[in-house]
């Protein structure tokens, strides 16, 4: 985590405005570290749950919490035993769904009966074990390009490994909260450079769409910032929004237009390029 410090430090800033083309990329033994944060926070979170607080529905529509839960523990187990791994990737998803699909589907459907205590012991005890799985993958596997069908498309074993886990988790953390009424612990350090992440992945995927023209997002809270998309020194369009909310967005758990039906997003300079861009806002978690 210090090298990612020390290099956010760094870049081009204006009025603490962060250019997100110099956001640094994720380091692998970074990435061990942040896992292993992320996956105490989880738990940390889920143990304060109880009752009916595990029936609680999320902004993933087809799971409650204890779902998420379930989900959490079997996507550490695929990879604290390579048996297990291989299960869940050759998992059929139904007709229409994404190879995702069929992961989740197995990992609930072997957990469906288990308790939220089971289901928090089994974590306590693969998650540390999967996360040192991923950290101990060879480079070149690391880095051997996988399709892996949408969203991912075809990229490297290690964002899935190094990046999307964490971020998953991450999510899922503040799906919990807010269907439980529970409080998102933030930091500018963890949660912060968490969510730099995705705005590097959403400037890389908006870079050909911009045509010139540049947005600046202002995340409100802990875990925010004000990061700049584009070159011009002047936006085009300024969208400020609570980092929760940005991430609701960028996840797919809310729609653009709800976005701004509900008043969560606060739009500056061109609405109409304030709108495609809000539109276009969404990256893999």
């Amino acid at each position: 985590m210090a090298q990612a410090q020390t290099l956010m430090a760094t870049i081009e800033m204006r009025d603490n405005t962060i250019d997100a083309a110099q956001i640094p990329a994720l380091a692998h033994d970074e990435a061990g570290v942040m896992a292993r944060e992320e996956l105490n926070r989880f738990l940390a979170l889920v143990e304060t749950l109880s009752g009916d607080d595990w029936q609680q529905p999320t902004d993933c529509t087809a799971w409650n919490v204890g779902d998420i839960l379930a989900h959490q523990a079997g996507a550490y187990a695929g990879y604290a035993s390579w048996s297990e791994f291989k299960r869940q990737v050759t998992a059929k998803a139904a007709p229409g769904q994404m190879m995702v699909d069929g992961m989740n589907e197995r990992q609930l459907a072997d957990r469906a009966g288990r308790t939220p205590d089971q289901l928090i012991s089994e974590l306590r005890a693969v998650g540390p074990k999967g996360i040192r799985t991923r950290q101990r993958l060879p480079w070149p596997l690391r880095k051997l390009p996988i399709p892996w069908g949408p969203p991912l498309g075809t990229t490297p074993v290690d964002y899935l490994t190094d990046l999307i886990y964490t971020r998953d988790t991450w999510m899922h953390r503040a799906d919990i909260c807010r269907a439980a009424g529970r409080p998102f612990i933030q930091t500018a350090e963890h949660d912060g450079r968490v969510v730099a992440l995705v705005v590097r992945d959403l400037a890389r995927k908006l870079a050909d769409q911009l045509r010139g023209r540049t947005v600046v997002f202002d995340l409100t809270g802990a875990a925010g910032g004000r990061y700049r998309i584009g070159q011009m020194a002047e936006p085009t369009a300024i969208l400020r929004m609570d980092v929760v909310e940005f991430n609701r967005l960028a996840s797919g758990r809310i729609a653009a237009e709800a976005a701004r039906a509900q008043g969560l997003v606060t739009v500056s300079g061109d609405r109409t390029f304030a709108d495609q861009v809000l539109a276009a806002t969404s990256v893999p978690y």
